[in-house]
């Protein structure tokens, strides 16, 4: 059986949001495509994890992707990059606020990430980013805040988290065309559901069991397509 490295955040880790509490849904993506593919996936992924946190996790394991047999190392960044810190513009929405990663700092790291793995003669594959949905992120993000302060800071357009989670998203995409490497779009299959919430957790961001079923389904379509083998 093919073993395959991956390292990511949350939403690779399969962590699921129900009832106020985080937990790992029983049919992640992860464990569909393991049936699916016949592989075994060495998980790497963790919750909250930024691309900064992520190259250290990688630097970590570069014994575990030599050893692993299979050929493809799958990354999945960009959730947490793109997020700030809401209790700091809760307070202060008038002042300048930074984002987790900048886009500068993301893709920089990002690519070094992806340059390591070529240099060990694997191949990385990126994932894009599921989309999210603003109302329910920007309810879940200012519990116990000011959630008048942060709308503010947003000049009053829930929208913008929704449009700034993009521009981290659109910057996978360029970095697969610009380090010739393999990226498959788990984003399209949600927009193509006429109300793609209902394939998202009450957080607004982390897509629940069927989003899941929908993020292996993406990832088989394009292993078919692609005619891969394991």
């Amino acid at each position: 059986m093919e073993t395959i490295a991956a390292f990511g955040d949350s939403v690779l880790k399969g962590v699921i949001y129900e009832n106020e509490h985080y937990r790992v849904a029983d049919t992640s993506f992860q464990k569909i495509c393991e049936d699916s593919f016949g592989i075994t996936v060495e998980n790497k992924a963790r919750f909250g994890s930024t691309i900064t946190r992520g190259e250290k996790i990688f630097e970590k394991n570069l014994e575990l992707i030599r050893e692993c047999s299979g050929q493809y190392v799958i990354l999945e960044f960009g959730g947490n990059d793109c997020d700030f810190n809401w209790k700091e513009i809760s307070e202060d929405p008038d002042r300048k606020h930074l984002p987790m990663s900048t886009i500068d700092n993301f893709t920089s790291t990002y690519m070094e990430i992806i340059n390591a793995i070529q240099d060990m003669g694997k191949i990385p594959v990126l994932l894009s980013l599921p989309p999210i949905d603003s109302s329910r992120y920007f309810r879940h993000i200012s519990r116990g805040l000011s959630g008048e302060n942060i709308l503010k800071w947003m000049r009053n357009d829930k929208q913008y988290i929704t449009n700034w989670h993009e521009r981290y998203n659109i910057e996978i995409f360029k970095m697969a065309i610009n380090c010739q490497v393999p990226v498959i779009d788990i984003t399209s299959i949600f927009l193509e559901k006429k109300n793609y919430s209902r394939y998202l957790c009450e957080d607004g961001i982390h897509p629940n069991e069927e989003g899941h079923k929908l993020i292996a389904r993406a990832i088989e379509e394009h292993v078919k397509r692609k005619n891969i083998s394991f």
